[in-house]
């Protein structure tokens, strides 16, 4: 089992090899949880105070989980948008659930985690800034969560009221969200209808382009310590240049 210090990491690394062969070999955020198998219950902390069970969420609602924190640039990238999308789907039974993880990039100003009480004041500073709308969830210490899920800096998931992982993305893109959120409430009203309706699973590899001026100064305010290592990792691409 890992421990909380083996999960924080106090230094970045890259996720991926640089080859690209190698990487795509790692394309899969976690080989043992797939689409059609039950989604790991959990019950958090919420920055409220509020203590949060996704499957108490489930019985009325789909879910739908974000990951991410302060120090990842895609995070910061994909929020504004991920505001919206939950305003369009709060109202028609899709809880979002933001869960705060570790520091992809820890640096002086906001470093690895060593306290609950850090990383839960990290979290209330990420829904500050970026203005997270929906509920922020604080991950244990350890990360457990984020690795029963799948330890990527921000990726994404969506629940069935039955318990069931439906969707899943190493990043949290939200367009792609909203189509497959879109797809799943029609899916409950042909159910609701009583259609014939057969299961299709879908499998893809996809590539983003980042935006280099936010991951500037996502990483930038994470402390110097972070620009080194994005700088030693990634040289010419590291879009802090």
């Amino acid at each position: 089992m890992s421990s909380a210090a083996d999960y924080n990491n106090p230094d970045f690394s890259r996720p991926d090899p640089a080859d690209l062969a190698s990487a795509l070999e790692r394309v899969d955020i976690q080989p043992a949880l797939r689409v059609g198998m039950p989604a790991p219950d959990f019950d958090l902390t919420a920055t409220d105070g509020a203590r949060v069970r996704l499957s108490a969420v489930l019985r009325e609602r789909h879910a739908a989980l974000i990951f991410g924190a302060i120090t990842s640039p895609v995070t910061a990238t994909n929020l504004p948008e991920l505001n919206r999308v939950w305003e369009y789907f709060n109202w028609r039974g899709v809880q979002f659930l933001f869960v705060y993880v570790r520091e992809p990039h820890p640096g002086e100003t906001y470093p690895h985690h060593s306290s609950m009480e850090q990383k839960i004041a990290a979290a209330k500073e990420l829904q500050r800034i970026e203005e997270v709308r929906f509920p922020v969830l604080v991950d244990e210490l350890d990360g457990r969560v984020h690795r029963a899920y799948g330890a990527r800096p921000n990726p994404v998931f969506v629940v069935s009221r039955d318990g069931r992982l439906v969707y899943r993305a190493g990043h949290a893109e939200p367009g792609p969200l909203r189509e497959y959120l879109d797809h799943l409430l029609l899916w409950d009203q042909v159910k609701a209808e009583g259609l014939p309706t057969h299961n299709m699973y879908l499998e893809q590899i996809r590539f983003i382009i980042p935006d280099g001026p936010l991951h500037k100064k996502v990483v930038r305010r994470a402390g110097p310590k972070a620009v080194r290592e994005m700088e030693e990792a990634f040289g010419e691409q590291s879009h802090l240049t």
